[in-house]
């Protein structure tokens, strides 16, 4: 038995003792038996009470991840996206303003969604699919950067966009034979040359039928510069870059390399995470970064993780200054560590992401 404080409260954690509390909303007393399996209606209710915690039996695997997107809202984004790139392809048709306007309502309602759970940070096992690669990692990048432009504060209009871009922004890759897209092995300089005309290949079919504004444009046609000037295509430098092409920059890069790809197999989150930070000031924007280590869960809450010292844990807490470091309980025990604050934790690190979804999936393996 352990005890949880509220706000580290998670469904399907099991109730080692009674709680009884007044529930505002039914205007009633309420009451938790021992052994029950907690809901997020019950969580709400006890958070707003005012309890301090429960004391929870041994943390078990019915500790579940939380979406931060629900199902309907990507099954209708990726099937705009389809649609649009069917028309991209289709050179007697081209993408037309009802394409765009539904990516535009999907935009919409990401923002609604993320909006609604400010707090919770995004799983990246939850938004992650690997069949359709370029239409799922598009809303991938889309989910991520809206989120990231949330956390620097950017207005709805500019998430608007933001959000318009980066579910636009490989659209040019359908026009790229599948055998480059997918050679297993190194491009060559011609087929680099040919996967490098992707973003202004799409950012242009859009302009000239004006079904972006420049600001979208921008975004697109850039999210393959770096600070350093060693992007492409236009080998941008520093602010010569548009914020949404900064923003979609990270995102794209984070997913790119947790993704399983013919010729390459996915890093785990904390691995791509590391790498990420690394290009801080040359290939991506520090402001950036910060805001994506906010918003990014590299180990979300009630996902299974291994530790250094070969314990197995389910992640508890994040901490949005170090996610690499959240609060964990032992698999089976009573144990508690806490890698961000507990000096005596300072030695202990998490290995592996064993399962990161709800339906126990694991995303190294995929």
């Amino acid at each position: 038995m352990v005890f949880v404080k509220t706000e580290d409260l998670l469904p399907g954690m099991c109730l080692a003792r009674d709680i009884h509390f007044y529930d505002a909303g039914s205007k009633s007393s309420q009451e938790l038996k021992t052994g029950q399996k907690l809901t997020d209606m019950q969580i709400t209710q006890i958070a707003s009470s005012g309890v301090d915690g429960a004391h929870i039996d041994t943390i078990r695997s019915e500790v579940r991840v939380i979406s931060s997107i629900n199902q309907a809202i990507r099954t209708e984004a990726i099937s705009n996206i389809h649609s649009l790139a069917d028309n991209f392809i289709d050179s007697s048709k081209g993408v037309q303003k009802s394409d765009v306007d539904a990516i535009e309502n999907t935009t919409q309602d990401l923002i609604g969604s993320l909006s609604s759970q400010k707090d919770i940070l995004i799983n990246i096992a939850d938004i992650k699919m690997y069949d359709d690669y370029t239409f799922h990692h598009s809303l991938s990048v889309a989910i991520m950067s809206i989120a990231i432009g949330m956390e620097l504060g950017l207005p709805n209009a500019m998430l608007n966009d933001l959000g318009l871009a980066g579910l636009l922004h490989d659209i040019g890759k359908v026009a790229i034979p599948i055998e480059i897209i997918n050679k297993p092995g190194r491009l060559t300089t011609d087929e680099f040359n040919t996967v490098k005309m992707h973003p202004v290949h799409a950012a242009n079919h859009l302009k000239e039928r004006n079904l972006v504004n420049e600001n979208v444009y921008r975004g697109i046609v850039g999210h393959h510069e770096k600070l350093d000037g060693s992007g492409y295509p236009n080998h941008l430098k520093g602010d010569e870059i548009h914020l949404y092409s900064r923003i979609m920059a990270v995102a794209d890069v984070y997913d790119a390399l947790t993704s399983n790809r013919p010729y390459r197999i996915p890093s785990p989150p904390n691995e791509a995470i590391e790498f990420v930070m690394g290009g801080t000031g040359t290939h991506f924007d520090e402001r950036v970064i910060r805001a994506f280590l906010r918003k990014v869960a590299p180990f979300p809450a009630g996902s299974k993780v291994k530790l250094s010292n070969g314990e197995i844990a389910f992640v508890m807490k994040n901490y949005p200054d170090q996610p690499l470091r959240p609060l964990v309980a032992v698999e089976g025990t009573n144990t508690m560590y806490d890698l961000s604050w507990d000096m005596s934790c300072m030695n202990i690190v998490i290995t592996e992401l064993i399962e990161g979804r709800e339906d126990g999936q694991s995303l190294i393996n995929m």
